[in-house]
């Protein structure tokens, strides 16, 4: 196809617009081609030029939870590098050549960036990673997961070739939400100082477009919001993505989550509790 071919089958710009919506500035709107920019300048924005209403106390730099059908657009994989963390949930791929070497980039991420930390979400205490397909058992004297969940995450089916099997479902939400670690280590328990950390939503990014650079020649629409009921909601939904997502490149095709609750070992737990001692007091003086 000739130069002159393809600048025929691109979109022009009468189908471009961009336009505030709601109370605040920074809640806009985009319509047309390359939305996507829009997602990208919202994150530079919030990380290099945030507005003093997003600001939040103790944080530990801004952070990204995300969901689309696929990220490939090489701008946006680095501005998730410049966070302080993040966790895109996307449909599984497959595991032909040409797929398998898609996930390189993604995989690279992964390698440098440090993911989402579990301890971040409540919905996300008391869950490990398998190991050998089965939940982690904890003994007396185990320590509860405490790991960050990688930066790209993987959710559902892959496409298999078994006739009549169809396109399997995806995920098919595309949007991001930008908000603040943060910690605090003061407590109303009697040892007074405790080490807690969370996530605290502040503006949501949604959008027909997908993370991939073929989005920016598409007709496509996206906007910045602050609705306190979308950002719950949002939050609420990505939360679960990211506690039932799999690996890059699982090896399950089907839906199987590689996080699952911890199982106790009562019985040595209670035998460890049983062994324990005060010196010097008498069994009926133990507290």
């Amino acid at each position: 196809m000739s130069d002159d071919d393809v600048a025929k089958r691109l979109f022009t710009a009468e189908f471009d617009d961009e336009f505030q919506v709601g109370e605040h500035e920074t809640d806009r709107a985009y319509f047309g081609r390359d939305v996507l920019r829009g997602l990208i300048d919202g994150i530079g924005e919030f990380t290099h030029h945030p507005q003093p209403r997003w600001q939040t106390f103790r944080s530990d730099g801004p952070a990204l939870l995300g969901s689309a059908m696929w990220i490939n657009d090489a701008e946006l994989i680095d501005r998730l590098g410049d966070l302080a963390a993040a966790c895109v949930v996307v449909s599984k791929q497959g595991r032909r050549p040409t797929e398998l070497r898609k996930l390189a980039p993604l995989a690279k991420l992964n390698e440098r960036t440090p993911g989402m930390p579990i301890q971040a979400f409540s919905e996300l205490t008391g869950l490990a990673p398998k190991e050998n397909d089965r939940p982690v058992v904890i003994g007396p004297y185990s320590r509860m997961y405490d790991g960050s969940i990688p930066t790209i995450r993987t959710l559902g089916f892959r496409r298999t070739a078994t006739p009549g099997g169809g396109m399997p479902p995806i995920i098919h939400a595309k949007m991001a939400l930008l908000g603040h670690l943060w910690w605090h280590d003061e407590d109303d328990s009697p040892a007074g100082v405790v080490d807690v950390r969370g996530f605290t939503p502040v503006r949501l990014w949604i959008s027909s477009a997908n993370f991939t650079s073929s989005s920016r020649r598409s007709l496509e629409f996206g906007f910045w919001t602050e609705n306190p009921d979308l950002l719950a909601g949002a939050n609420r939904f990505l939360v679960k993505l990211m506690r039932s997502s799999e690996a890059l490149d699982p090896a399950s095709d089907s839906f199987d989550p590689d996080l699952a609750p911890v199982e106790f070992d009562d019985e040595a737990i209670w035998q460890a509790i049983g062994d324990m001692r005060y010196d010097g007091l008498a069994p009926d003086e133990w507290e």
